[in-house]
């Protein structure tokens, strides 16, 4: 409770400390929610009140000026003289909705305030911008593609039976693939429709499927998640529309009901949420992530859904689910059936809103 000493420290280091990079907010987008242009270099400048929520307006809101107007709507119940309203866990994760800056006699202290209407103080929190990563749309290039596994990826020519080093591709961009395959010096290597090779260790592939299932009729949409590969790929009916990398369970192909691992099979997405809470009380597995982002259910309480806490994606590592960029999240959701009508949290796939579009995940 060492408020004054836990100031003055922060104050030091607010500069560094409240530094952002590149994030998710920073990437334009089309009408279609699809990314376009390449990641910027930098992170579009913002204040401390636009970070937690803000609108520049740092005056305390009315309903909490000289006291509490409105109820405690969050599933704590926190009596009327409480000071604290529980806690939230180091490393969890929270959405904002607002913020403001306290008189001089709460030491001009800034609280932002969540989505149930509680109060973090900013000092307390640091901001996080989510991933710029995002996939890209296939309609035309189609599969196979791969995306370059590493920093600096490199592309070779094959000459005199040789490759022969000629460029770089950057970490995590889109390579249209010709389908040439062949093997160099025990080197497996693939082509890409630019001439060069690729060798297969440096990336992570989608092919073309030599059969489809037979739900991918009539224009129908249709998500495929492959565990090896990491990549998702969207469809409609037999055309690969679009496709990102993933980051499905960090188990691998394990059993789902004994280790932390994705269930293979295929489903639908039975209810979609805007954001939902997401959280752990497994001895090793514990994290609270309140405010996941553009959640789509596919089996029990296994879905997809945005990953605003790691920029990993392309390597295994939830503990079931399949975590997207938050771009990548966002596209996915509106893309999918069932709806979620405009200014509604979330929705079911029944009555009015129709089934939900199919998921199917395999090694």
């Amino acid at each position: 409770m060492r408020l004054d000493r836990h100031l003055r420290s922060y104050s030091k280091l607010a500069a560094k400390w409240n530094a952002l990079d590149v994030g998710a907010n920073d990437v334009p987008l089309n009408e279609a929610g699809v990314a376009t242009g390449a990641i910027p270099e930098h992170a579009v400048p913002m204040d401390m009140s636009e970070r937690y929520g803000g609108n520049g307006d740092d005056r305390v809101p009315w309903w909490l000026d000289g006291e509490r107007r409105i109820p405690n709507i969050a599933s704590f119940r926190a009596p009327p003289y409480a000071i604290i309203a529980n806690r939230i866990s180091r490393h969890g994760g929270t959405g904002l909705i607002g913020t403001f800056v306290t008189g001089p006699r709460s030491q001009n202290r800034r609280f932002a305030v969540t989505t149930d209407g509680r109060l973090l103080p900013a000092d307390k929190l640091k901001a996080d911008s989510g991933s710029p990563f995002h996939g890209f749309s296939i309609r035309d290039v189609g599969l196979p593609i791969a995306f370059a596994g590493k920093p600096e990826t490199p592309l070779f020519s094959y000459e005199g039976g040789q490759l022969v080093r000629k460029d770089a591709a950057s970490f995590r961009s889109l390579l249209p693939l010709n389908g040439n395959v062949r093997e160099v010096g025990g080197v497996r290597v693939v082509q890409t429709k630019t001439g060069l090779w690729l060798r297969s260790e440096d990336i992570k592939t989608a092919a073309k499927p030599s059969q489809l299932p037979g739900f991918a009729r009539k224009g129908a949409r249709w998500i495929d998640v492959s565990i090896m590969s990491q990549i998702l790929v969207l469809w409609e009916g037999t055309t690969p529309v679009y496709a990102t990398l993933v980051s499905t369970g960090r188990d691998g192909l394990g059993d789902p009901n004994k280790t932390l691992s994705t269930p293979t099979g295929t489903f639908r997405v039975f209810q979609k949420h805007i954001t939902t809470t997401m959280d752990s009380a497994v001895a090793d597995h514990e994290f609270e992530l309140r405010d996941v982002p553009w959640v789509m259910y596919f089996k029990a309480g296994y879905a997809l859904h945005g990953a605003y806490w790691h920029d990993d994606f392309g390597r295994a590592r939830s503990h079931g689910c399949v975590n997207l960029s938050p771009i990548d999240a966002r596209y996915v959701f509106m893309w999918s059936a069932p709806d979620v009508p405009e200014h509604w949290h979330g929705a079911y796939a029944e009555g009015p809103f129709g089934e939900g579009v199919i998921v199917n995940i395999h090694a």
